[in-house]
């Protein structure tokens, strides 16, 4: 049993006859294949149409790439709830990749990753806000869930 918002079973989980490992890795290849085919775009037409800054200031960085962070954690904590530490921990690996990879110009990556460690604590923010929103969305599911078997069950009982 799991517990998020909500006491939950793993038979209350969307997609409950798919392992979770196996909904994880299909959801983080589209990620990557979205991200890979944005980061294309920026080598064919020269610019990266995510890498707008909505605010940016000394102390904040955000631009529409937070958004693909926000909505990529939103999909881990409704798929993988009960597991912030270890998606916050991939989040720092991922942000000390972009980090090394540009440090090192990695395959021409500094060009689209460099970005100020204003930016990188921001997508971590964004990261944790969009997993805990996931997993807010998931126990809305889990109630709406039970309601309607709760609802079929009792039409059942009154045939």
């Amino acid at each position: 049993m799991a517990r998020v918002w909500v006491e939950i079973n793993d038979t209350d989980l969307p997609f409950a006859k798919i392992s979770r490992a196996t909904l994880v890795f299909y959801f983080l290849c589209c990620c990557a294949a979205l991200v890979v085919t944005l980061h294309t775009m920026n080598f064919i037409a020269g610019y990266d149409p995510l890498d707008y800054g909505l605010i940016v200031t000394e102390y904040i960085s955000i631009d529409l790439w937070s958004f693909i962070h926000t909505f990529t954690f939103i999909g881990l904590g409704f798929l993988v709830p009960d597991n912030a530490p270890i998606f916050f921990l991939f989040g720092c690996l991922w942000e000390l990749t972009e980090y090394i990879a540009c440090n090192i110009n990695f395959m021409g990556v500094q060009a689209i990753w460099n970005e100020r460690i204003t930016n990188t604590i921001w997508d971590l923010w964004f990261n944790s806000i969009g997993y805990f929103m996931g997993e807010m969305l998931l126990a809305y599911y889990i109630k709406r869930k039970r309601e309607a078997r709760k609802k079929a069950m009792e039409a059942k009982k009154l045939q």
